[in-house]
């Protein structure tokens, strides 16, 4: 390919992406991110170098707004710092905000693409966290959106009794057409005590104390909603519900299919 690509922070989605970079024969460098047979850049002022034609980032590029997200490494880079090193070069990340570049996430196929590690990760906590096995469990997906209709599908075919929660009608009479069980979401109240998975993948907290007082607390929560989550975590706490807040799934349980999602979707954008 012979493209110069630096590789700043990121998770293990973009280690190995970088490999997979370099492996095409490109020319691959990295800062706060530290990756086998790749040089990594050790003084920040290297990163203002004019011959990097393409800069990558995390998915999501920050976590605080604030800081490049860098969780393989103790470097620590600003928004505001990588903002400037990507002047007149091409930015790809994730939740780029404000930043002037190629976003990932707005990239529809890609997302799509990603609901499927997300929604297989998903499962396999909840096999972790129960003691018994999905078949004939039921299990509630909260939001009926791409997460919710790939994880809804996982959960059916592995014998799951599956129970969704929507607010449109249209939504509703796909569920149902899918051989779901449809419940309407001002009817989420009545249903909860019956629940041994909560799936939730709205960001908004509908699973506030008045709903979880509801459920019965041996009910396991897996929240995918993205930061901070769609769960009140202080009530479930202390009403001793196990809710778990599972972010970044495709950069977890299945980094290399990840990272070639990834790397296919900045090849057809050059």
């Amino acid at each position: 390919m012979g493209y110069n690509f630096l590789v700043i922070g990121g998770d293990k989605r973009i280690s190995l992406l970088a490999k997979k970079l370099k492996k095409d024969g490109n020319n691959v460098k990295t800062y706060a991110n530290k990756v086998e047979n790749i040089e990594e850049i050790e003084s920040k002022n290297e990163l203002y170098n004019n011959k990097y034609e393409i800069i990558i980032s995390g998915i999501p590029i920050s976590r605080d707004n604030v800081n490049v997200y860098t969780p393989l490494s103790d470097k620590k880079i600003t928004l505001d710092e990588i903002k400037e090193i990507s002047k007149n070069k091409i930015l790809i990340a994730g939740n780029i905000g404000e930043l002037n570049g190629k976003d990932i996430l707005q990239d529809e196929a890609l997302t799509i693409l990603n609901t499927i590690p997300t929604a297989e990760g998903a499962i396999q906590i909840a096999m972790e966290e129960t003691t018994y096995t999905l078949s004939n469990l039921k299990v509630m997906v909260l939001g009926f959106g791409r997460v919710g209709k790939i994880l809804s599908n996982k959960l059916k075919n592995i014998g799951a009794e599956v129970y969704c929660v929507a607010r449109k009608e249209s939504d509703l009479a796909w569920i149902q057409a899918y051989g779901y069980n449809p419940i309407k979401l001002e009817n989420i109240k009545e249903n909860m005590c019956k629940m041994d998975i909560v799936f939730n993948t709205v960001p908004v907290e509908i699973l506030n104390k008045n709903v979880l007082i509801l459920m019965n607390t041996e009910t396991l929560i897996v929240d995918l909603a993205s930061f901070p989550g769609g769960v009140d975590y202080n009530a479930a706490k202390k009403l001793g519900i196990k809710a778990i807040l599972a972010l970044g799934l495709p950069g977890k349980v299945a980094p290399d299919t990840a990272a070639e999602y990834i790397k296919q979707y900045i090849y057809n954008n050059l």
